[in-house]
């Protein structure tokens, strides 16, 4: 709510606000789990910004990268989390 607020607070003021709806990389969360936990954040993300009557095309979204968590065994190729990215920012 708190970065909705903030958006509609700067183009009021006719600012330009920067979205950024975050996932922290600390923890051993693989790139699946990112990928549910990113998912459900930016649906409630622009849900919160619609609620709040700010305009999207007057908006910087700052994606972050789907990716698993810096202590997770598992690596993931470029080409994976980018595939994951790309998927989440489409859903």
């Amino acid at each position: 709510y708190g970065l909705a607020r903030y958006a509609a607070i700067c183009q009021n003021a006719g600012l330009v606000p920067i979205v950024e709806p975050e996932i922290l990389l600390d923890g051993e969360h693989t790139l699946e789990e990112t990928f549910e936990v990113a998912s459900a954040v930016w649906a409630e993300t622009f849900k919160y910004l619609a609620d709040n009557d700010v305009m999207f095309d007057r908006m910087l979204l700052k994606p972050s990268m789907v990716g698993p968590g810096a202590d997770c065994p598992k690596r993931n190729t470029p080409e994976e989390v980018a595939a994951a990215t790309l998927k989440m920012l489409n859903s």
